[in-house]
């Protein structure tokens, strides 16, 4: 906000503008500040950014409810000079506004590119209604064609062509705001930095040229740049470990578009030789500006079909019915209060922001309007060169500084980002609704182990790490598992972690291979006697219960697998997941952990009652509420893997139970989202992470109270494969040998070594594995 130009033109005054500027964002953080240190407090720090965080999104609110008002009043008062009727009523301006908005999204547009030659003086002369040159123009691109011969094949009804096309004028023509290079405002991050659809002015000849030197460099640079961007898109399919042939096709097609791209710098530097040959041959007559010549590049922009009137309104009322009516009524109709009040805004903020965009209107009009002048008088000059009077400067020029905030770089960039991110949820969200929330069954295993358990990793009990015991970490003894449990390694937390995915008559065979026969067993009846006696919760969660020998049960917790499991890992973890990625771009973004939890935890109570409708926790929770209450277990623990492990973390705290999480995201700055809240000091004392390195999920929703942390032993280009719940399974009994356990068979082709035969054969795991 600091000297912002459009601050300064909102009608307060210079003086009180900057003193409210003063106010939110110096004055009320520094009175915090101070009076926390007077006060003695030792959470000085976090309130003071939490107030400054609250201050100055105050100031930006207000600051925006500015913006929004006053594009709509340009828009409603331009759109009566466009259509030329002083006459219309507010409801006609209004109609008029968002059919002019929708028109011109549809129209198809050819988008010129020029270069030509004239006299630098004379082209400071140049208005939008005269920008067209002396003659030597020079086509040399055209964009746009494909979609126009598109329109141009659909019936009459629907698009019509005009005959001559009708041109579209830019801000940059109307207030004549274009980048000159000479040889003092030349540089290379200028010339890479530049967006490629803009149009400049060059100076070739005179005292302000370029020298040959920076003609050359800028050349150079383009190519410097796009040889990087060949390299960059090549390196990431290597890395990727995309085959010879597709990095092949890739790269070529990336080397095709740059090099196309390039002849726009070589026309330049070939037309800046001609005209310097020319005014070395032709010779000089004294005169200053002779030879002060430039070469304009030029974007020109013609609308040569456009829709018809009953077509664009019925793409307006298509459009807003699926973005906005059919997903507001989805959350109506699921009583999601909260979630339908925060897409009803957001939709409200996106329609103003689509159909209230001064672009259209300016572009079709080719200048500011008689905006600011009194009733009677004529206008002068369509951008800000020609403004009359004070009044008229400074609306016209609010009304530039306007249209400039929404068409920067940045939001660009982030319309782009957020719009890809739309797509992908999207497309998971549909995929999910198509396929209900109803569990899938599980899969085959595909898990092997040898024929006996004759091979093992030999690790001496004196190197072994503490964290390979099934009881490290645990601060409270009421949760330790007895000694005579057969569970008795992390791994085995690990295992029982993977058996949920697979289906429920191929899990026993299994816990008989790992843990022998008649030391743990599926148990089939509780789960459906549970959701028998509990109809009212949702029954999406998928789990399983396995009981020991010594009368202790582990709930096995499924991770993600279907559609609806992402869209639940998302209504839960995406805004820690999102403040994490804001907080991890800040400098020093440590220093700011406070206003994070902050926003994290307002965000989260503004979704606790809607998250519980959908989130699986609900039922885990109460089921091991229910195996409690049924008093059957001596020791009761949950597990699971990735998503599975996330809720095994969140039903562990909220029933005060033991939780092993692999791979599983932290609950730690989303817990005010969880309906019954959980305390810090209940996922300290319940709660137990493993962790293998370079794996993304676990560092979701903050760090964890405790964990062990493995090591990923996979390619460094394969992170994805950290978060396979079997590596982690194979780094385990690699870490900590697996003693009574068999070895996993897919461990050696994961990259870990040959185990050792207990007997001393010559048997190979591998050898023993194909036998099955």
């Amino acid at each position: 906000f600091a000297g912002s130009p459009l601050l300064n033109s909102f009608g307060y005054g210079v003086v009180l503008t900057n003193w409210i500027k003063f106010i939110f964002f110096i004055g009320i953080p520094a009175v915090t500040f101070v009076s926390l240190l007077f006060s003695g407090s030792s959470d000085f720090h976090s309130i003071t950014l939490v107030t400054t965080f609250v201050s100055v999104t105050f100031l930006f609110f207000c600051f925006s409810i500015n913006i929004v008002y006053l594009r709509i009043l340009c828009c409603l008062y331009l759109v009566k000079e466009l259509y030329e009727r002083e006459d219309m009523t507010f409801t006609e301006r209004l109609k008029y506004t968002l059919f002019t908005a929708e028109e011109s999204t549809l129209s198809g547009k050819v988008h010129n590119n020029y270069v030509y030659e004239s006299k630098i003086y004379d082209l400071k002369q140049l208005d939008s209604n005269s920008l067209h040159g002396n003659g030597n123009e020079h086509l040399y691109s055209t964009h746009g064609h494909l979609y126009i011969k598109l329109t141009q094949l659909m019936p009459d009804k629907l698009f019509t062509t005009l005959d001559p096309p009708k041109r579209c004028w830019t801000q940059a023509e109307i207030d004549f705001n274009i980048p000159f290079y000479t040889k003092s405002s030349w540089s290379l991050e200028s010339v890479f930095c530049r967006r490629k659809e803009e149009s400049y002015v060059a100076m070739v000849s005179g005292l302000s040229a370029l020298t040959p030197q920076q003609s050359l460099s800028s050349l150079a640079c383009y190519f410097f740049g796009a040889l990087f961007y060949i390299l960059l898109v090549a390196g990431l399919l290597v890395f990727a470990e995309a085959s010879p042939a597709v990095i092949a096709v890739v790269v070529s097609l990336v080397v095709v578009y740059w090099l196309w791209q390039g002849r726009k710098e070589y026309t330049m530097i070939k037309h800046a030789d001609g005209i310097l040959k020319r005014i070395n041959e032709g010779g000089s007559d004294g005169s200053e500006d002779e030879h002060d010549s430039a070469l304009f590049q030029k974007w020109v922009t013609y609308t040569v079909t456009k829709p018809t009137p009953a077509f664009t309104w019925g793409c307006f009322v298509f459009k807003n019915i699926c973005v906005g009516m059919i997903p507001l009524s989805y959350f109506c109709y699921s009583r999601n209060v909260v979630g339908a009040l925060t897409y009803l805004i957001m939709y409200m903020l996106c329609f103003e922001k689509r159909y209230f965009d001064i672009g259209p209107i300016v572009e079709a009009l080719g200048s500011f309007g008689t905006l600011g002048l009194e009733s009677g008088a004529s206008l002068q000059h369509g951008g800000l060169l020609g403004a009359t009077t004070r009044a008229e400067w400074e609306q016209k020029s609010r009304l530039y500084h306007l249209t400039r905030a929404n068409n920067t770089a940045s939001r660009r960039i982030w319309a782009k980002l957020l719009n890809f991110f739309a797509i992908i949820f999207g497309v998971i969200a549909v995929a999910a609704i198509s396929s209900g929330s109803e569990q899938e069954e599980g899969v085959v295993p595909y898990t092997t182990f040898p024929t006996n358990n004759t091979f093992f990793y030999d690790v001496p009990q004196e190197e072994v790490s503490p964290m390979c015991n099934a009881n490290f970490g645990n601060s409270n003894d009421s949760n330790t598992t007895s000694s005579t449990s057969p569970i008795k390694y992390l791994a085995d937390y690990n295992f029982l972690s993977i058996i949920a995915y697979f289906k429920v008559d191929s899990i026993q065979p299994l816990l008989n291979t790992w843990f022998g026969e008649g030391a743990a067993f599926l148990d089939e009846d509780m789960i459906p006697s549970f959701r028998e006696t509990h109809p009212e919760l949702p029954t999406a969660a998928s789990f399983q219960l396995v009981t020991f020998s010594d009368g202790s049960a582990v709930v096995c917790v499924r991770g993600t697998k279907t559609y609806f499991d992402f869209l639940v890992d998302a209504r839960l973890y995406y805004s820690a997941a999102l403040f994490q990625l804001v907080q991890s771009a800040m400098p020093f973004g440590f220093a700011f952990d406070a206003l994070i939890n902050f926003c994290v935890n307002r965000l989260s109570d503004l979704e606790a009652a809607s998250v519980k409708k959908a989130a699986y926790y609900v039922e885990t929770t109460a089921f091991v509420n229910f195996l409690q209450e049924s008093g059957k277990y001596t020791k009761l623990s949950i597990t699971g893997h990735s998503l599975g492990g996330g809720l095994a973390l969140i039903t562990g705290a909220q029933t005060q139970t033991k939780a092993i999480a692999v791979s599983g995201p932290s609950a730690v700055m989303g817990r005010s989202a969880i309906t019954p809240s959980i305390s810090l000091d209940d996922i300290k004392k319940y709660t137990y992470a493993v962790i293998p390195s370079r794996d993304l999920v676990p560092t979701i929703g903050g760090d964890h109270m405790n964990s062990a942390s493995i090591k990923c032993r996979a390619d460094i280009n394969d992170s994805l494969a950290c978060h396979f719940a079997f590596r982690s399974l194979c780094e385990l009994m690699y870490t900590c040998g697996n003693v009574e356990r068999p070895v996993y068979c897919e461990c050696v082709n994961m990259g870990y070594p040959e185990p050792t035969a207990i007997d001393g054969s010559a048997e190979t795991l591998e050898s023993s594995c194909e036998a099955i």
